[in-house]
């Protein structure tokens, strides 16, 4: 063999070699690596959907919550005054709450009141699957009673009716006050409509269609949608199963994902990089390790660690490939969305759905921080308990829509008296709101509450039906804490709560549209002293 020849072979072995493991290397490493970015994000994706369900099925909850643990309600289970549906379950009800059944269960599971109505349609349904007469699927849909102190027992979920799937809460029937035994069950029922899918799609940034499941062998392959994968891997659309309480398929999703550019073994640039290793391999390895595999690699190291960390942001890498780019661009538009995605959700979960103040949620993080700081610092703290004069008779005379529109203005007049960050208005429930006053002496917490009870004046929303004035007016009542640095105070903010409701108590008992104001001071006895 001459030296040429020699040359030759060995150049070809070389090339071969070096074309070899680029292509293996994109075959085995970087590939799967991006397709692995790819399944990750497409499970966030899962994971976001199942979020935002769950939120639509937590609006329920909660609306069925503050009908079930009502003094109201449960005196109705007992003696069932007519006066009591006439008032509360009437038709603009459903309207106002969006919902299309209310149903009233004793605890032997017997119906008290069923009814239903189509809010969008306006006229009257049937649920005859949620009858007394189906016992066994009932003793599944309904919560069991709670005998834990200030428990109350709750179910949700999705279910098939004669009406289609709908979804449904059903929460223990309570006093307000959570204390007694559970006296039955309410249960309120919300039809799945194009709307609810629709929403889905707007908080996941999925395309989704959603359809009832008459035969469920049909579908007995398909998983449930819980935010996993499985192994359907590198897919760009799959099926998901929405489930009622006893397993069965009431709802089949199509999950169509935001595409994305699919890496390729061979695609132009590859071949053109083959080709110049043909004529100078050594270069080309080098070109070829130092524009595309280190910025592919680095850039999954970069997605691995985002995963792992859970932080997520662009990849600020420019990629000489025009493939790479694309997936690079489409990579950096999907992280946005991710956190968008997740500030939305952070705002829905802290944030109350009608008044658009801090929720009972936010309140708990917001007053931990605080008594925390507070401890640390040595610094005052305050909370005012809210309470809106005589709203339950405004309610029933003018209607829920004025109701949600005069706890609107509330709110916004209350969040209007507070101007600093260590400062917080919350709806606390119902007609109740808090607020947290940082750093404030008696004088301050004066100063708070009689804005917030001119604020709430100065709307000069009517009310013909309330006993302390001719308008909407509120009762205050605050607690403050002045710490002692030498002695941190143990336990949590509930004593300063419990006071601050005791205040309200005493506000209301001298004649509402007034503030009462005391000073806690932590003893053996939890007792606390009036200013």
């Amino acid at each position: 063999m001459t030296l040429r020849v020699f040359a030759v072979v060995y150049a070809a072995f070389l090339m071969l070699t070096l074309a070899g493991v680029l292509v293996g290397y994109r075959y085995l490493v970087t590939i799967p690596a991006t397709k692995d970015a790819i399944d990750q994000f497409h499970q966030r994706e899962l994971v976001t959907l199942q979020a935002a369900l769950d939120k639509e099925l937590g609006f329920l909850q909660t609306m069925n919550y503050d009908y079930s643990v009502w003094d109201a309600s449960y005196a109705f289970i007992k003696r069932q005054d007519p006066d009591f549906i006439s008032e509360n379950l009437i038709e603009d009800t459903f309207t106002s709450l969006k919902i299309d059944g209310i149903l009233y269960f004793d605890t032997e599971l017997n119906s008290i009141f069923a009814k239903g109505f189509d809010h969008q349609q306006q006229q009257p349904v049937e649920f005859t699957e949620l009858s007394d007469k189906h016992q066994a699927q009932l003793q599944v849909l309904l919560p069991q009673s709670s005998d834990k102190t200030n428990s109350v027992a709750q179910t949700s979920g999705f279910i098939a009716t004669s009406q289609g799937p709908v979804m449904f809460s059903a929460t223990e029937i309570r006093r307000s006050d959570r204390s007694g035994p559970g006296r039955g069950s309410l249960m309120f029922i919300r039809k799945v409509r194009p709307g609810l899918i629709q929403s889905l799609q707007t908080i996941s940034q999925l395309n989704l269609t959603a359809h009832a499941v008459t035969d469920a062998r049909a579908v007995a392959d398909i998983p449930v949608l819980d935010g996993k994968l499985y192994n359907e891997r590198f897919l760009f659309k799959r099926q998901r199963l929405i489930s009622d309480p006893s397993g069965n398929p009431v709802l089949l999703l199509t999950i169509e994902h935001q595409v994305m550019s699919k890496p390729e073994i061979f695609d132009t640039d590859t071949l053109l990089a083959l080709a110049l290793l043909i004529c100078i391999p050594l270069a080309m390895w080098w070109f070829v390790n130092y524009y595309l595999v280190s910025p592919v690699s680095s850039s999954a190291k970069v997605i691995r660690k985002m995963i792992n960390t859970r932080q997520f942001n662009p990849i600020l890498n420019q990629y000489p490939i025009t493939e790479l780019q694309s997936l690079g661009e489409d990579f950096n538009e999907l992280i946005n969305v991710v956190n968008q995605q997740r500030y939305t959700l952070e705002q829905l979960v802290l944030t109350d759905g009608l008044t658009g103040v801090a929720n009972r949620r936010a309140f708990e993080h917001f007053i931990e921080n605080s008594w925390a700081r507070m401890n640390r610092n040595a610094q005052p703290l305050a909370i005012v308990m809210c309470d809106v004069d005589y709203f339950k008779p405004y309610n029933d005379h003018y209607g829920h829509q004025a109701g949600d529109e005069t706890l609107i203005n509330i709110a916004q007049a209350l969040q209007s008296t507070i101007n600093r960050s260590g400062d917080l208005v919350a709806r606390y429930g119902g007609e109740e709101f808090v607020i947290v006053i940082a750093d404030s002496n008696l004088e301050n917490c004066q100063a708070v509450t009689n804005r917030a009870l001119q604020a709430v004046r100065n709307l000069n929303i009517p009310h013909q039906f309330s006993k302390a004035a001719d308008i909407i007016t509120i009762s205050c009542g605050c607690a403050y804490l002045l710490p002692d640095k030498d002695k941190p105070l143990k336990g949590n903010h509930e004593p300063l709560l419990a006071a601050a409701d005791s205040a309200l108590y005493q506000a209301k008992q001298n004649g509402r549209d007034r503030a009462e104001i005391v000073q806690y001071q932590p003893k053996p006895d939890n007792a606390f002293t009036v200013k």
